[in-house]
């Protein structure tokens, strides 16, 4: 029972990348429908073992956090939308927990790292295919492509989460480690294909991991990761067109000019709105509703910390603020792979959704769940005496 449900998550976060993709009747998306399933086996497995784990601070003020966006329904703005998030943050809630109840060994954990890397990498094949093909993506200029119906932004982002989790795999195992690291040029060509500027930026940051961990390396595999460097700039600039290297060029001048990609008037009118709801917000999912009479249209936060200010307000900011210094205070205990791939995927994490309201995404949650359990497993191994400590393998 206990590989069937740590299977069925696999299969979850294998298609988490593919989060729009093929909406269908009552279920919603494909990841969602394996996501259900991956649940249900789950949620079984933990009750014919009859014990849970012990829950962490992170997990505790994750707890609070969903409750109290449950309880601003009374004074949402938008009731309905409310209702909606409520729903979808306690669904992510019991992703986090499964993670932390099935995921409990480094290999296990490793293991879902690498279906993420290839659930991405899927997805970058199919990008760099609609380039080929000529498939423009939905709802948006020339010069940008995205695979699997996805908006352009979120599949980058989604792109550069991958980058510091297939650097760590390609370290932490001996076998394969090449198979793992063509998913960096892979991913970093896609990632110029969406022209996604915030993309770019937070690839950067997930790249951060590389020479940080080089030292421990050999000699000529570090020659050999200069090639495949140069490899992957000579195959970006055969691949990708003048016109989305254009648009990500123009990541300065539209910063400089306080634009944002359109942004800049969406956050001004957040904040006006944090200002006259301080304390319990607007309700969780009332951003669009709660700006439409500044900016003349619904539009969502496009930044995590924005959105969470306004809807949950300073209570709400403050548990989701909590759940963050959980994950980042037991970090000094972790073995140096684990605390540096913690730190970059946290910071990935953070610069990517500086521009994306990601706060009930699948992907954001399931990269808050891997760090959480990574922190916890430690302090777990230590309580455990030698006759009862589970076995590392999957």
């Amino acid at each position: 029972m206990s590989k069937a449900a740590f299977w069925s998550l696999w299969c979850f976060v294998f298609v988490l990348p593919w989060d729009v993709l093929t909406n269908l009747p009552v279920v919603g998306s494909i990841p969602r429908l394996v996501g259900l399933a991956a649940s249900a086996v789950g949620v079984l497995y933990i009750l014919a073992r009859w014990r849970v784990r012990p829950l962490s601070w992170f997990h505790l003020f994750a707890v609070l956090f969903v409750l109290w966006a449950g309880a601003t329904s009374l004074w949402s703005v938008d009731p309905e939308a409310t209702q909606t998030v409520f729903l979808t943050y306690l669904q992510l809630l019991v992703l986090v927990w499964l993670i932390s109840e099935i995921a409990w060994s480094p290999a296990r954990q490793r293991a879902l790292f690498q279906a993420y890397v290839l659930g991405a990498g899927v997805a970058a094949v199919l990008t760099i295919h609609d380039y080929l093909s000529g498939v423009i993506a939905l709802d948006t200029v020339a010069g940008r492509f995205a695979a699997l119906n996805q908006d352009p932004n979120d599949l980058g982002l989604t792109f550069a989460l991958g980058l510091p989790m297939a650097w760590y795999v390609s370290l932490s195992q001996a076998r394969g480690a090449w198979l793992w690291r063509l998913y960096l040029p892979l991913a970093i060509t896609a990632i110029l294909l969406t022209g996604s500027r915030g993309a770019v930026l937070t690839g950067l940051v997930g790249l951060s991991i590389i020479p940080w961990t080089l030292r421990r390396m050999r000699l000529r595999t570090k020659v050999a990761l200069y090639a495949l460097a140069a490899g992957s700039l000579v195959l970006a600039s055969y691949l990708v067109p003048n016109a989305s290297l254009a648009r990500i060029a123009s990541t300065r001048a539209d910063i400089e000019a306080g634009y944002f990609g359109g942004r800049g008037p969406v956050w001004l009118a957040g904040l006006e709105v944090a200002r006259e709801h301080p304390l319990v917000g607007v309700g969780a999912g009332g951003y669009p509703e709660a700006v439409e009479p500044t900016i003349h249209q619904e539009m969502v936060a496009h930044n995590v910390l924005l959105s969470i200010l306004v809807e949950d307000g300073t209570v709400g900011f403050l548990l989701f603020v909590a759940m963050l210094v959980a994950l980042l205070t037991p970090l000094r205990h972790l073995p140096a792979l684990h605390r540096r791939l913690s730190i970059v995927l946290l910071l990935t994490l953070a610069v990517g959704t500086m521009a994306l309201s990601w706060d009930h995404r699948k992907q954001f949650w399931f990269v808050l769940g891997m760090l959480a359990v990574q922190v916890a497993e430690p302090a777990a191994r230590s309580t455990l005496s030698p006759t009862r400590r589970p076995a590392s393998t999957v």
